[in-house]
Parts: C-alpha cells; structure tokens; sequence
C-alpha cells in the first residue's frame, strides 16, 4: 500500500487540494470532506487503482492529508 501527502489550503469558499509527491494531481471542493473525496478519485484515476486509505492532518491555515493506496 502507498502512501501520498495531500495538501489543502482554503482559497476562498473552496478548498483546493494538491498532491505532494505528483504536481500535477489537484483539485477542489466546497468542504473539505469533498475536497478530499475529489484528490481520492483524482489518484485513483491518475494511479489506476481502487479505495487509497487516506489521512488528512488540520493545521491553522492549510491540510495536510496522507494517502495510502492499496
């Protein structure tokens, strides 16, 4: 199981998510249980694979989330 770094900031009324370790994977969301329903799917798209284990850390002014894929 692999295990990426999410990291949300609120921007606005969204929260906009980007993955650590691939650049180029982000998205959004008006909470921050869609945000992080959104970076799943993005991942599982990107990756190919089903249900990443995921971990979301709350600081003061951005998220960090860790995501296990399976």
């Amino acid at each position: 199981m692999e295990k990426y770094t999410i990291e949300i900031e609120r921007d606005g009324k969204f929260f906009v998510a980007q993955c650590i370790e691939y650049p180029n994977c982000f998205t959004q969301g008006r909470t921050l249980r869609e945000t992080l329903r959104n970076i799943r799917e993005v991942l599982e798209l990107m990756l190919n694979v089903k249900n990443p284990q995921m971990e979301a850390h709350l600081m003061d002014e951005a998220v960090e989330a860790i995501v296990q894929i399976a």
